[in-house]
């Protein structure tokens, strides 16, 4: 793959991202967990997709040893389980902001999303799709220190614009901008199920 297309790889795979970072960044967040949770994300990412592309590298040999030709539907299949997995947890993340902005401020700022254990789930749900994508890649010729280069820095980059409008917006809208951002997130993971199904 050229460089562009993994340049257009990237933002593709970054854009579920972004939609899910412009609510978190909602909850009042430092500039220093931004940059930390960009850095996770991408991480993740980088982890996923090279995941993704050692099984689809391993069982493209063995599909080739085997004398088979189609392999396109566990590729499918890989993607559905990973966009609905992914929206039960933006779901289920929504619902906890929403929660807690209804019990008041102070249980709200107990928990973030970004801090701890909750920060690695959340980066694992938004990555998810980068193992079927490197799952695909994997049948290809790609150079993947270029790959993983490439996918951090743009999905760095995603995590900071889409965290950091979500502060700025947050400013603006004031104490509800955590119910809003749990709302976004919420009907964001809903759409994705209904889609999926």
């Amino acid at each position: 793959m050229s460089v562009f297309e993994l340049f257009v790889l990237s933002a593709a795979l970054g854009t579920d991202l972004f939609s899910v970072a412009v609510p978190l960044g909602m909850n009042k967040v430092r500039r220093l967990i931004i940059i930390r949770s960009a850095i996770v994300f991408a991480l993740f990412h980088i982890i996923m997709i090279l995941t993704g592309y050692h099984i689809g590298h391993w069982l493209g040999g063995v599909v080739e040893h085997i004398g088979a030709y189609h392999i396109d539907w566990p590729a499918a299949n890989v993607q559905n389980i990973a966009a609905i997995i992914g929206a039960l947890v933006l779901a289920g993340l929504g619902l906890n902001m929403i929660k807690d902005t209804v019990r008041g401020q102070e249980a709200a700022s107990l928990v973030s999303p970004l801090r701890g254990s909750a920060l690695f789930v959340l980066a694992a749900s938004v990555s998810i799709d980068a193992l079927a994508a490197g799952f695909s890649l994997g049948m290809m010729d790609v150079d993947l220190l270029q790959l993983s280069m490439i996918l951090g820095l743009v999905i760095f980059v995603i995590a900071l614009l889409g965290l950091g409008l979500g502060r700025k917006l947050g400013q603006y809208i004031g104490s509800r901008a955590e119910l809003l951002g749990g709302l976004v997130l919420l009907l964001l993971g809903i759409h994705i199920i209904w889609s999926t199904i």
